[in-house]
């Protein structure tokens, strides 16, 4: 009896995944970067017969791609020589399940999901910029009800990288566990990264200092920003440790990574504990033996997705099982309880989105969106696009 009932449930799971294969299409648009690294160009490549489709892996997800959000490595890998020729653009994207592979718990056919993966850099047959994607299932989130696909687009880069900087590296707990009690450095507040590390900090009970424009400052404060300093003030390290509790801070991230924005926040880290420092992008060593008592450490958030990778042709990254696994139990147990109660353009009553700029014409006009990254004339604001 358990022998046919095994077996009707196996025909059952092939006949669904026909059904799967026969509704997705031959083809498909996709973005795919330059030979010359001048940008991108829309081409048609070839989707159901993939080996990769036909044989999902068991922990990954295909998504129909919906909305796509824009990040700074994006056009990095675009139009500088981050990117690799030929390979198809775009890590963040927001749409429907149509595949799941059989490890995948978390996620069904027909739900709502955002994730992101590694595009632009060695994938010719997968991005995200594209009708349709596959994703590794330990970074894609179910949305709620009530969040769009455009304001689910905008999180998957910037929020796990803020989940990776503060509890994987720094080993802060994280929301509903015992609030942490300590302060922490925010360079850079007003980055995707910034707002979303801004939140969960204070979330996580630390008092959040945070540097950024004058203009943004009440913004953040809005956020969770306990001090907010003009980045660009010559005095801001004295400013910053002589601020209540700032003479006593041992957390950073630094979200920009320029200008010497990270010796900075060395200097201004406690003068008798010491400190540990998260970036964003790779550090010299003349940053990171600064000060003896100050850790300053590089984090990847593509190390989330638990294969062996290099980062822009140059920084190589073993295969980080346990940032995966760590990813996994983030957006299947913890990101729900933050996003609960999300209204569509007012976030949650625990979380907020970025304020977004809907652009206009699709994959065919991401381009246009890249160059205004490029050029840095976004502001605070999170460059999102309808896809279908």
């Amino acid at each position: 009896m358990a022998g046919a009932y095994k077996e009707i449930v196996s025909t059952l799971h092939r006949i669904h995944d026909n059904l799967t294969m026969s509704a997705l299409p031959e083809s498909i648009k996709a973005l795919q970067v330059l030979p010359d690294r001048k940008g991108v160009q829309v081409v048609t490549i070839p989707f159901a017969s993939q080996e990769k489709v036909q044989n999902l892996a068991d922990n990954e997800i295909i998504i129909r791609v919906r909305a796509v959000g824009l990040n700074p490595t994006d056009w990095k890998h675009a139009l500088r020589e981050w990117g690799t020729p030929g390979t198809i653009s775009g890590c963040d994207a927001a749409g429907d399940v149509v595949k799941v592979g059989a490890a995948v718990k978390h996620l069904k056919v027909g739900d709502r999901a955002a994730g992101f993966n590694f595009g632009g850099s060695w994938q010719k047959d997968n991005g995200a910029y594209a009708e349709y994607v596959r994703f590794i299932g330990s970074v894609c989130f179910k949305l709620p009800d009530e969040m769009t696909y455009e304001e689910a687009s905008s999180f998957p880069i910037p929020h796990l990288t803020a989940v990776q900087a503060l509890y994987m590296r720094l080993g802060l707990p994280k929301p509903d566990i015992k609030p942490a009690n300590e302060k922490i450095l925010i360079w850079g507040g007003s980055t995707a990264v910034g707002h979303h590390t801004i939140q969960l900090a204070k979330l996580s009970g630390l008092t959040v200092f945070v540097t950024a424009s004058p203009s943004a400052h009440e913004e953040l404060k809005a956020l969770g920003a306990d001090h907010c300093f003009d980045y660009k003030d010559a005095d801001v390290v004295s400013k910053i440790t002589s601020a209540e509790g700032g003479a006593d801070i041992i957390y950073g991230v630094d979200t920009v990574v320029e200008k010497g924005s990270t010796d900075l926040m060395v200097d201004a880290m406690s003068k008798t504990r010491g400190g540990t420092i998260i970036t964003t992008l790779p550090i010299p060593d003349e940053t990171k033996n600064r000060r003896a008592d100050v850790s300053v450490d590089f984090t990847l958030v593509y190390t989330e997705l638990g294969y062996e990778l290099t980062f822009a042709h140059a920084a190589s990254f073993p295969a980080m099982k346990e940032d995966e696994a760590r990813a996994l139990e983030y957006v299947s147990q913890d990101m729900p309880k933050i996003l609960a109660g999300w209204k569509a353009g007012q976030g949650a009553p625990k979380f907020k989105t970025q304020r977004l700029r809907k652009m206009q014409g699709g994959l065919e006009n991401i381009v246009e969106g890249l160059m205004v990254m490029a050029e840095g004339s976004y502001g605070r604001e999170k460059l999102v696009y309808t896809v279908a």
